[in-house]
């Protein structure tokens, strides 16, 4: 990444410019691909670089977390940590970060022999 300086009289004083290939070559390596680096850390549990608190893997790169009511696409893109979850739609879509929800739908079936649509829950810890 590179920190770019602005001259503004707003509050924002820089911003953080991050790259896949700064993640690529080393997500889920043995740990010592990401020894001494700042976009990944080792993982104890899998002795394997992964993404730093409060970030995820996106297949490319690891971004941060996403706040209330952004829009997301997988499961582990919102901040577990203020209680968000990426909301699954009847679908099976991925839709938003919402708060105060601890249930997410795995699989969704319709039947086809009725217009009931049946929900299948399971409780993240």
């Amino acid at each position: 990444g590179a920190i770019i300086a602005m001259a503004s009289q707003t509050s924002i004083v820089g911003s953080v410019i991050l790259s896949a290939s700064l993640y690529a070559s080393m997500y889920n390596q043995s740990c010592s691909a990401c020894q001494e680096n700042r976009y990944q850390t080792c993982s104890s549990a899998t002795n394997t670089c992964q993404c730093p608190g409060n970030s995820y893997w996106n297949a490319s790169m690891c971004p941060l977390q996403l706040f209330a009511n952004a829009a997301c696409n997988q499961i582990d893109a919102c901040r577990s940590d203020l209680n968000l979850s990426c909301i699954i739609n009847p679908y099976g879509e991925f839709t938003q970060c919402l708060t105060g929800i601890n249930l997410f739908t795995i699989f969704v079936y319709e039947n086809l022999n009725t217009d009931k649509t049946f929900h299948f829950f399971i409780k993240l810890k």
